[in-house]
């Protein structure tokens, strides 16, 4: 199947996962949404399970990609972590999809999923991590172990975003800009 009708399919799971659940999805309404037969969806996709693996790190990988494709340009180490902060929190805002999958309290999505969550954020972490060790050689961070302090930076990231308790109310600006000057106030060379 070509790579487009994938994501077609992928991408009208989702809205459906969203707007019914998970549970109450079925692989026909899936192939009916995407205009294939139920064999065809089979053909790609083993199971409504392995189609929301791959789901997920679809959309993890997106916005990965879209994230560091707008921080690449940018030189200075400390205004890359503040936009990569920003960038990936209103992209979790605007995505209940990823954040119902990683806020999973009830631990529904894990035995799907199993490894996919915590390999994406372990993918933030390491971009953390690496730009903290760029501001470092550049001067603009304070000393520090990078992988520790990239940990936790995430930490309080995940609870700032998807790990709070209160998914549906999102921080507003003003939050957002009180976040950011903690983590800076605490890495930023003096």
């Amino acid at each position: 199947m070509e790579s487009e009708k994938r994501g077609q399919i992928l991408n009208l799971a989702k809205k459906r996962f969203e707007r019914v659940g998970f549970n109450k999805t079925t692989v026909d309404e899936i192939a009916n949404d995407a205009g294939v037969s139920k064999r065809t969806l089979y053909q790609e996709f083993e199971s409504k399970e392995k189609i929301l693996q791959e789901l997920f790190m679809f959309e993890a990988m997106a916005v990965r990609k879209a994230i560091l494709n707008q921080i690449k340009k940018i030189t200075d180490p400390s205004e890359k972590l503040q936009t990569y902060l920003r960038l990936a929190k209103k992209y979790l805002d605007q995505n209940p999809f990823i954040v119902n999958v990683l806020n999973d309290g009830s631990g529904f999505f894990a035995p799907f999923l199993k490894d996919k969550p915590q390999v994406v954020e372990e993918g933030i972490e390491e971009i953390m991590a690496s730009i903290l060790k760029e501001g470092m050689e550049k001067g603009v961070f304070r000393k520090m172990e990078e992988r520790v302090v990239g940990h936790c930076i995430f930490l309080l990231f995940k609870g700032f975003t998807y790990g709070k308790s209160e998914v549906s109310k999102p921080f507003g600006q003003n939050q957002t800009i009180e976040f950011l000057n903690f983590i800076m106030n605490g890495i930023v060379a003096k």
